[in-house]
Order: C-alpha cells, then sequence, then structure tokens
C-alpha cells in the first residue's frame, strides 16, 4: 500500500459512496485507476466492506463475552455468523459484540441468550449513554 491508497481509503471512510470519477479527480487519477487500486485493496481484503452509519433511535450496547477456552472455536465461529461486530481480547474478557437495539427488553433478551450458550462463561454490558 502507498500514500495513493491511503488517500483512497480515508475518502471512502468520510463518503463510502463518493463516485471513482469524484476520488480520481480529488487524487490527480484516471477513473478507471481509482477502480484498478479499489479493486487491489478488496482483492488483498485491506477493504473488507463498504457500509453506512444509520441514525439509532434504539439502544446502543457492547456485550463483553467471558468463553471457556475449550470451547472458544466454536463459540467463534457461531458469533461470527450471528453477528457482524465482533471484537476478540485478551484480558478479563474474551469477546466483545456490538449490538443495536429497539429497546431494553430487546437487548435483555439478547444477552440472556447468549447466557444460554454452553461454554459462555460471564457477560458484561455496555450501554452507550450518548
Amino acid at each position: 500500500m502507498d500514500e495513493i491508497d491511503w488517500k483512497i481509503i480515508q475518502n471512502l471512510r468520510m463518503n463510502s459512496r463518493i463516485s471513482n470519477s469524484e476520488l480520481g479527480r480529488r487524487l490527480n487519477l484516471s477513473e478507471g485507476a481509482i477502480r484498478k487500486r479499489i479493486k487491489i485493496l478488496r482483492d488483498n481484503n485491506i477493504i473488507k466492506q463498504f457500509t453506512i452509519i444509520s441514525r439509532n433511535d434504539g439502544i446502543e450496547a457492547i456485550v463483553f463475552v467471558r468463553i471457556d477456552p475449550k470451547k472458544s472455536h466454536s463459540i467463534k465461529e457461531y458469533f461470527l455468523r450471528r453477528f457482524e461486530e465482533i471484537y476478540e481480547f485478551s484480558g478479563r474478557f474474551d469477546i466483545a459484540l456490538h449490538f443495536h437495539c429497539q429497546s431494553m427488553e430487546e437487548l435483555n433478551e439478547k444477552v440472556d441468550s447468549l447466557r444460554e450458550i454452553d461454554g459462555v462463561r460471564n457477560t458484561d454490558t455496555l450501554i452507550r449513554m450518548s
């Protein structure tokens, strides 16, 4: 990756809907050169996905999960299939899951369902205040 790739990524982070033509104008490159560089960044898994940030009218929370090391592989695979935002840590907790829920009841149900998974030892939920 070079400086141009970093500038492409920075621009896409600000607006993932920017056209290749507009990006090319900003960076003094052709639309085709931008398209080719983005393809290479995607092929090399540097750009994993394009996404949106939406207004959240509900509850936003991070749920930290402590898991039994003997079951960690199967639990991680289960989480990868079910959740979009998963973070693995070393320390007191092993995994963090990011939730968007419409109500506290929905959040409680999701956390309770996590606790029922064989191998989940403990959870700790942080609710975003602002």
